[in-house]
C-alpha cells in the first residue's frame, strides 16, 4: 500500500478516535448536576484566575472557552444560580463585571479532579507503567504538535 494511502487510513482512524474520546463524559450524578458545558467553563475559570486576581472578565472567558460571548452569559447565569460562580466588580473600574468560582465552585472542582484522578489511577492499572508512560509521552507529543499549528 502506498505510503500515502497508509497515511490518510493512520489519520482517518485518529479522528475517529478522538470523536470517540469527545463523546465521554462523567457518570450520571458526579457533578451533582452540573452539565459538560458548566464544567469546562469551571475548569477554565479556575485555570484563568491567578490567586491574587479579584476575577476575570466574560470576554475573557469566551475568548479562552471559544464560544459567543451570548453563551458565556448563559452558563454564567446557570452557575451562578447554581452558587458555583459569581459576578463582582472591579474594584478599579466599576463599569467591569468580573467572575469569580465561589467557595462551592471550587469545592465541587475540587470533587471533579479527584474523581478524574481516580479513573485516570484505574487507566495506570488497566495500561501497566510502561504503556502508561508511553501514553503520556505520546499525548505530550501529540499537544505540542497542535500548539505548533496553532502559533503558526
Amino acid at each position: 500500500m502506498a505510503k500515502a494511502k497508509k497515511t490518510d487510513l493512520l489519520a482517518q482512524e485518529l479522528a475517529h478516535t478522538f470523536t470517540q474520546f469527545s463523546r465521554l463524559s462523567p457518570p450520571k450524578g458526579a457533578l451533582n448536576g452540573i452539565r459538560r458545558s458548566e464544567f469546562f467553563f469551571l475548569v477554565t475559570l479556575m485555570n484563568c484566575i491567578q490567586p491574587d486576581s479579584n476575577g476575570i472578565k466574560a470576554s475573557e472567558l469566551s475568548n479562552q472557552l471559544q464560544v459567543t460571548p451570548a453563551a458565556v452569559t448563559h452558563l454564567l447565569n446557570n452557575l451562578e444560580k447554581a452558587g458555583y460562580v459569581e459576578r463582582i466588580s472591579d474594584p478599579t473600574d466599576r463599569r467591569i463585571v468580573l467572575i469569580k468560582p465561589t467557595a462551592a465552585g471550587q469545592q465541587i472542582m475540587a470533587l471533579a479532579t479527584a474523581r478524574f484522578l481516580e479513573e485516570l489511577k484505574g487507566l495506570v492499572e488497566f495500561l501497566g507503567e510502561d504503556d502508561s508512560k508511553e501514553f503520556v509521552r505520546l499525548l505530550s507529543s501529540t499537544m505540542a504538535y497542535f500548539k505548533s499549528k496553532m502559533d503558526s
